[in-house]
């Protein structure tokens, strides 16, 4: 009895041991991702409710594979909301900016790295040294507590 109890004490705590769905890279300095949502999907969209057109950009780890994939630039009209993307990856960065020219932007304190005029996709590995062609934004980091949608407003 003793030996079965042992086992199953050794199978718990393998099983609550284990990892997760892939969290986001964390680059020295930042702060650790919180828990992935576990094998669902954060579909992720934006809604504009600033009073100015804008522009937006979206960088999250695909699960599996370490990497960034970064996608820019989405347009969102003052008013509308506008999907972006699905991922199994319940972190995320997104970035916002204006398009009259106001200089307004939605940004956090997660460097990553951007391409004018857009659209872009590309992947990298989270730095914020960029290639040539590239420009540094500050993404806002973000962690969607349950899978479904998760929307970001641009607020004025």
């Amino acid at each position: 009895m003793k030996t079965r109890l042992f086992v199953a004490a050794i199978a718990v705590s393998l099983v609550v041991g284990m990892p997760g769905t892939a969290a986001a890279q964390s680059k020295p300095g930042m702060s650790k991702p919180g828990p992935a949502v576990a094998a669902a999907t954060v579909d992720v969209r934006v809604c504009n409710r600033s009073g100015r057109n804008g522009t937006v950009a979206v960088s999250y780890v695909e699960v599996g594979t370490g990497r960034f994939i970064n996608r820019g630039w989405y347009v969102v009209d003052n008013g509308a909301c506008t999907a972006l993307v699905s991922t199994d990856n319940a972190t995320f960065y997104m970035y916002g900016e204006t398009t009259d020219g106001s200089g307004r932007v939605w940004a956090g304190n997660h460097a990553l790295c951007v391409q004018y005029p857009g659209p872009y996709t590309f992947w990298s590995d989270g730095g914020n040294t960029c290639p040539s062609g590239y420009e540094t934004r500050n993404f806002v980091v973000i962690e969607a507590e349950q899978a479904g949608t998760y929307t970001w407003n641009l607020d004025p």
